[in-house]
């Protein structure tokens, strides 16, 4: 039997992500957990995983382990589902409820969804580098759809986002000495 095994950050979804994040706890016991990564990750029943060699469930694992360690880079646009999304063009003209889902979705990584929803949007217009992006609206339906998205593009926008929280925290300090 052959199994598909994720090569790449972005061969993840979010929704497998955070599935994993979810069980991924320091009181798992290592066989589970060893059983639950390649179900998640490969979509394979954990009744046939608890089949395989032994030798050969840590050799995926470790492979499953590496992907996860890859940094990508920042994307501000990627295709889903034949939708193109684009990254908030212009983060000075957010509106409070969109800072505030933004905020509270990257709170756990079990909303990073809610995040994602907020950050990347729909392209309604495009020419050349310059796109713009449909208005926010908490839809559910849209914020579903995040769950889908590549990991690794999620993950990049994330640590964008850390990063800015990181230079205003420092911005706000030196303004207050």
């Amino acid at each position: 039997m052959k199994i598909l095994v994720p090569t790449d950050i972005n061969d993840i979804t979010l929704e497998q992500f955070q599935k994993f994040s979810k069980i991924n706890t320091e009181d798992q016991e290592e066989e589970f957990l060893l059983h639950k990564t390649i179900e998640i990750f490969c979509d394979v029943d954990i009744a046939l995983v608890s089949k395989f060699p032994l030798k050969d469930v840590k050799e995926i694992v470790e492979e499953i382990t590496a992907v996860l360690d890859q940094k990508a880079p920042f994307t501000d646009r990627f295709e889903l589902d034949g939708i193109q999304y684009g990254f908030i063009p212009d983060l000075s003209a957010m509106s409070l409820g969109e800072y505030i889902d933004l905020e509270d979705g990257l709170k756990d990584t079990k909303e990073f969804h809610k995040a994602a929803s907020v950050m990347y949007r729909p392209i309604v217009k495009s020419f050349k580098n310059l796109y713009t992006i449909q208005g926010y609206d908490a839809d559910t339906e849209a914020i579903e759809a995040m769950k889908s998205a590549p990991m690794g593009i999620i993950a990049a926008a994330i640590v964008f986002f850390y990063g800015i929280a990181n230079e205003l925290v420092k911005g706000s300090q030196s303004c207050l000495t």
